[in-house]
This record gives structure tokens, sequence and C-alpha cells, in this order.
């Protein structure tokens, strides 16, 4: 694995493996699959990734800084890890050493108050709309306080809508504090160049808990 970078502990490959597949979860959460009414109906999940690491540990000398014969006696030697490339060589200090494994998804612990996120748009006029923001957890422990951030997805609305929003449509708040119920909300505003029917995604995350929503903008009547 040319990516994985060199480390003392073999930890650091492990985390580093863990980092890589809670990127591509979190990506996944971003992009779930709407049915025909433009509703979230559900979301991929990565139920499991074997790995293997094909390892050289070497061991290097670390000499503490000084002069004399007496520093060169307290030379200590590391062991280092290495990801192996190709037809790499073996040198007479290193060993090679291919671990197998698998990492999969476990339930979080029910013990653990979870957070549960929703949005929703109420249309105000012709091109304004507010975003509504309600959290709250299992234990119904108050978030008042907390910070929501809330962005327009605007890969995502190309994908889905007609074509590229607009520069000019926009929120009017990114960063929203929730109430002592749970409730924050922001202003959205809508291009006058914005096509009937145009997809706008919006997403918004509290504390690693991600929600999306695409709303699909009507003129009215």
């Amino acid at each position: 694995m040319d990516d994985v970078a060199k480390g003392q502990n073999l930890d650091d490959f492990l985390i580093n493996l863990a980092e890589g597949l809670s990127k591509a979860q979190s990506r996944l959460n971003q992009y779930p699959v709407m049915n025909a009414m433009g509703q979230q109906s559900m979301v991929y999940h990565i139920p499991r990734m074997e790995f293997e690491l094909k390892l050289q540990m070497t061991t290097a000398n670390s000499t503490p800084v000084g002069s004399g014969r007496t520093s060169s006696r307290l030379a200590k030697a590391k062991l280092q890890f290495l990801p192996v490339k190709g037809s790499q060589q073996q040198s007479s200090s290193s060993a090679t050493s291919i671990i197998k494994g698998v990492m999969v998804a476990a339930p979080l612990d029910s013990t653990v108050p979870q957070i549960q996120l929703s949005l929703s748009v109420e249309r105000l006029s012709a091109r304004k709309a507010e975003v509504k923001v309600f959290a709250l957890t299992t234990a119904d422990a108050s978030l008042k306080g907390a910070v929501v951030e809330l962005n327009i997805d605007r890969e995502l609305s190309a994908k889905m809508g007609k074509s590229a929003l607009k520069p000019s449509t926009r929120l009017e708040r990114a960063a929203l504090v929730l109430d002592e119920e749970g409730y924050a909300s922001a202003g959205l505003v809508i291009s006058n160049q914005e096509a009937e029917g145009q997809i706008i995604a919006l997403i918004a995350d509290l504390f690693g808990q991600s929600q999306t929503l695409l709303y699909r903008f009507e003129q009215g009547r």
C-alpha cells in the first residue's frame, strides 16, 4: 500500500486503515438514494473491510546527542515498519511480515445517547424559503447552544438537478445555534436565474451526524 506512511508501531497502519474506512462511509452518507418524491429512502453502508498488509520491519539505531565512546554505548535499537513495494530486497537487519485482518462495523453502544438530526424546508415566497433544523438525543438531553453546520452541496445539487446551481443561490447563515427545544433555522435565497424544478441539496452536520435533504424549487401559484 503506497499511501500508508511508515511508522514505529503497527497501530499507525491500523489507524490509517480505520480513518480511510471512516472517510469512505462519510462520503457515502452524503449521497443517499432518493425516491421519486425526492425523499431519502436509504443510505449505503460498508459492513466490513478485509485488508492485507505486507510490512518490512527494520531496526534503526538511535544515538543520544553527544560525543565520545560513552554516547555510542547508549545507542538504542528501534523497530520501524515500512510498507513493502514491489520486489524490494530485504536487508540482514530486517524481516517481512504479512498481516491479514477484517474491520467489521459494530453497532453503537446503546447506553450512549445518540443524536437524531432532521431537516425541513418551508416556502416563504417565490424565491425565498426557510430551512429548519431539529435535533434531539435518544435520552432527551438538551442540545441548547450546540452549533449545526448547514451547507448547500452544490456538487450533489448539480448531479440530481437540471444544472449547476447559480452562485447567488445561497444560505443566509451557515452556523445555526440550537435553542432549548433543539430548533434552529436559516433563510434560503434562490437566484432569479434558477430554473423551475431545480434540486437544491442541503446538508446539516452536528457532532459527526449528517443529514441530507433534497429540496425541489417550485415557484408555486
